[in-house]
């Protein structure tokens, strides 16, 4: 033992004998086993000791700690010269409010690196982190989850799923990538007031008195609605409020909304979304772009879509004739909402329209182009009913032979290329 460069060091069982093996005296002990190697402690129920090789064989409520870290498994092995532990059936660390569980995993204590794989969960006071496998870097506290990654937030119903995640304490953040997808998961309560009749007889079989009354039976249920979001990139930050930072190549899809951008931010706790890069929304039959949009929800329910910087909108309501679509442009547009659906449109500074004319039969009756201060679209059942021009007001009318097949020559400047809209995805890693 003198010989060999930090030796394991025996304090403690309640049992010991010896042999000897081709590879030098072997020791069995048993019963409250406490090994040691500098600032590294073993303590098992059974370990089977190989003198020469400086390494140990444990089983039974293994225990290894180092400094603040506990590793804890059925059964395992630990190395002296390559100072490395390894556990099977079932591997737990605790480190700093940190724990990790895996099936199998390695811990260097020397490097300070722990390996885990096969069902390997990473859990801290806001986080929760499936997959299958993950590394964990004692000296920093990072954490890396590799394979089907689900991401699990402990404030707020939100589920991310990757292929990769990173957990950096130092910043308050972890990040996820190989095109992630957040899945938001909303639950709003419903009632439903049911009236039920009721009757009651009395008096003799030859003289019936009915008499009915009517009582009131409330029943109240949960509609559930899922926001995604999906990006190259999705960070989430509890140091900023809880917030999701997404980044490149964006798609956000919730009931009759969806949207595209090149990076967005959202916080559940006040329910404000921003969309910055190239921002696109889609909602009920109007679809709108701007420089950035600000997206105020309340209680998860669309309130209001504010767009700033070379705003615009159109809105298809002709669905016989495609190709004409309602215009709206200036430097700031607000879309209005109630109970999911537009009630109206308001365009300011450099306001512009350019608006479709129908007879009450349906038959097209050329265009109004408009220019003024303000313009209010008002919608009826999510489709344009009424336009009213505020301020300064200049415009044209185009009669029908005019604009019939001329359509796009009629746009209004700045009017953007359409693109194709998102569409809702679904949970990949449900064995989670």
């Amino acid at each position: 033992m003198a010989e060999t460069r930090d030796p394991i060091i025996l304090h403690h069982a309640d049992v010991l004998s010896g042999s000897e093996s081709p590879t030098g005296p072997i020791r069995q002990c048993r019963g409250n086993v406490h090994l040691s190697q500098g600032n590294v402690s073993v303590k098992c129920d059974y370990a089977l000791w190989n003198i020469n090789s400086n390494s140990v064989e444990m089983s039974g409520n293994v225990i290894i700690q180092q400094g603040t870290m506990t590793l804890s498994m059925p059964s395992g092995s630990y190395d002296g010269g390559s100072k490395l532990a390894r556990g099977r059936g079932g591997v737990k660390v605790i480190d700093r409010g940190r724990t990790v569980k895996a099936l199998y995993g390695d811990y260097s204590t020397e490097s300070y690196l722990a390996r885990f794989f096969g069902n390997v969960s990473v859990e801290d006071d806001s986080t929760l982190i499936h997959a299958d496998s993950a590394h964990y870097e004692r000296s920093t506290r990072r954490s890396l989850a590799f394979g089907r990654v689900v991401v699990l937030s402990k404030n707020n119903p939100a589920i991310i799923e990757g292929i990769f995640a990173e957990n950096i304490p130092n910043e308050g953040m972890t990040r996820i990538t190989g095109r992630p997808i957040l899945f938001l998961i909303d639950s709003t309560k419903k009632t439903d007031t049911i009236r039920i009749e009721r009757k009651q007889e009395s008096g003799k079989k030859s003289k019936k008195n009915v008499q009915t009354q009517d009582s009131i039976s409330i029943k109240q249920s949960f509609a559930y609605d899922t926001m995604t979001v999906i990006a190259d990139t999705l960070e989430t930050s509890s140091s900023r409020g809880n917030m999701y930072v997404a980044k490149q190549n964006v798609e956000i899809i919730r009931s009759g909304m969806a949207g595209i951008c090149n990076s967005a931010s959202f916080k559940p706790d006040n329910d404000t979304l921003r969309l910055e890069g190239k921002p696109m929304i889609w909602f009920d039959s109007t679809m709108m772009t701007a420089d950035s949009m600000y997206i105020l929800m309340k209680k998860r329910s669309l309130v209001k879509i504010d767009a700033t910087g070379s705003a615009f909108t159109l809105t298809k309501d002709d669905t016989l004739r495609p190709q004409r679509a309602q215009q709206l442009s200036g430097k700031h547009i607000a879309i209005n909402v109630k109970q999911d659906t537009i009630f109206n449109i308001v365009s300011e500074v450099q306001a512009k329209s350019l608006y479709f004319l129908l007879s009450e039969k349906g038959i097209p009756e050329g265009a109004a182009k408009n220019s003024c201060d303000t313009i209010v679209v008002r919608f009826e059942a999510g489709e344009p009913e009424s336009i009213i021009w505020i301020g300064g007001v200049q415009g044209e009318v185009y009669p029908e032979h005019e604009i019939e097949d001329r359509e796009m020559s009629f746009d209004l400047p700045g009017r953007p290329e359409e693109r194709k809209r998102p569409i809702k995805r679904s949970r990949q890693y449900l064995h989670h």
